[in-house]
């Protein structure tokens, strides 16, 4: 199971003259509380002593880049510091990235170019809407004492129209006839958000999903009224039951749902669903913090960024798994200067030894150390395991843990062909016996 790697803060003007003299980098385990998500979550804090050596104050605009989803993101996770006084930051949120790390191994994510290319307040333009289009949301009540499918039926032209479906669960077309349906009990509410040309529709019931046992056994009651795009998306989007999109700005969150119903409008013939919008927050892409840090001229200050992280989890090759945890170093090149790497890992108590690693580390007492004078040519990564070393007994007893998996995996299939061979021998034994 792959995790993505963590990365180092930045400087968004290429051409920045602070220099880094100092970082205390630091991956602590101690407060995990076991494995989360068939990984152990770990702690990362980039300490930073930097310098201005400029006759002039200085403003600094800094980035920090990360790969998350949407949804995901806390700010309880991250914290980010100037001599220990909290900073605001902004969240910008960049392209989605592949899902299978497998696939990619070959894509350098944090490249420096890319990330600050990507940071933009910008709003997103759209192929078939613009964010201060009004269309027409029709809200449509349903009331039964009974389960029953609501089924909607409008005539569209695509070209000239588009449907936003929200609460229905299922979507047909023929032709230009399209139905939208959705199971309903009590008193229900379903949204169509009309763009372009206006639609007519209408509301029928049945007892069945397969729409052939018509009822009249509820009432309906629709309303009309007038709203633009993006006011319509985004109440949705920031009011949804599911998924937390705080501290997220508007125009962040508008341009990455705008542009996933964008996509679905020219894919689905001018159809979109709001529930499959919602996806788009649980996708793994490019999410980067930017922040200010204020450099008296002459001046050193101490900044650190402190966040979560999880590692990728692999048991291909031995039974008790390994984890492996990413750092992405170069964007750190991008400094005037880079000085005095230290590092430190305290690995979790489960898995206290580290059995691999890029960078040649110390062991003293349960922590693992390392200090570089300057970056090294290779970003850092490290594998935590339960012993010591991976020995030959782990990888045979991973060997056995994978094909008894195979066994489980095929012992349905297997009993099925014995039973199938036990029917026809019997048959074959009662036929020679007549």
């Amino acid at each position: 199971m792959p995790e993505y790697p963590s990365s180092e803060i930045m400087a968004v003007d290429k051409n920045s003259p602070i220099e880094v003299i100092n970082e205390n980098l630091i991956f602590d385990f101690s407060g995990s509380a076991g494995r989360y998500l068939d990984s152990y979550e770990c702690m990362v804090t980039a300490e930073y002593e930097m310098a201005n050596p400029e006759s002039e104050d200085l403003s600094v605009q800094m980035a920090f880049p990360f790969i998350e989803r949407i949804g995901g993101l806390s700010e309880d996770n991250i914290k980010i510091r100037s001599d220990n006084e909290e900073l605001d930051f902004e969240i910008y949120l960049g392209e989605t990235v592949e899902t299978n790390k497998a696939d990619t191994e070959n894509e350098n994510y944090f490249q420096f170019e890319k990330i600050i290319g990507s940071i933009s307040n910008d709003i997103y333009s759209a192929e078939n809407f613009s964010q201060d289009e009004a269309g027409n949301l029709y809200s449509i009540e349903i009331n039964t004492d009974n389960d029953i499918r609501i089924a909607a039926d409008l005539n569209y032209d695509y070209e000239k129209t588009k449907i936003l479906a929200g609460e229905f669960n299922g979507f047909s077309r023929e032709g230009g006839k399209t139905r939208l349906t959705a199971w309903c009990r009590d008193s229900e509410v379903l949204y169509i958000y009309v763009l372009g040309h206006d639609v007519e529709f209408s509301i029928s019931g049945y007892t069945d999903g397969g729409l052939s046992d018509k009822t009249d056994e509820f009432t309906y009651e629709i309303s009309k009224k007038e709203i633009d795009v993006k006011t319509y998306l985004l109440d949705y989007i920031k009011n949804n039951p599911y998924i937390s999109f705080e501290n997220i700005s508007d125009i962040q969150l508008y341009n990455v749902f705008a542009e996933a119903m964008d996509e679905q409008f020219t894919n689905n013939l001018g159809f979109a669903a709001l529930d499959e919008l919602l996806n788009y927050g649980s996708t793994n892409r490019m999410i980067t913090l930017v922040y200010n840090v204020e450099f008296p001229k002459n001046s050193q200050k101490t900044v650190s960024v402190s966040y979560k992280t999880s590692g990728t989890m692999d048991r291909r090759n031995t039974k008790e798994p390994l984890y492996t945890y990413d750092y992405i170093l170069n964007p750190a090149e991008n400094w005037k200067d880079f000085k005095n790497l230290n590092i430190k890992i305290f690995p979790p108590e489960e898995a206290p030894y580290i059995v691999d690693s890029s960078i040649e580390l110390t062991k003293e007492g349960n922590i693992y150390t390392a200090y570089l004078e300057t970056l090294p040519q290779d970003d850092l990564q490290f594998t935590i395991y339960g012993k010591e070393k991976v020995t030959f007994m782990d990888k045979i007893e991973g060997e056995i843990d994978k094909k008894a998996g195979y066994a489980l995996l095929f012992a349905p299939f297997i009993l099925g062909l014995i039973i199938i061979v036990f029917i026809i021998y019997k048959l074959l034994k009662r036929s020679a016996a007549k």
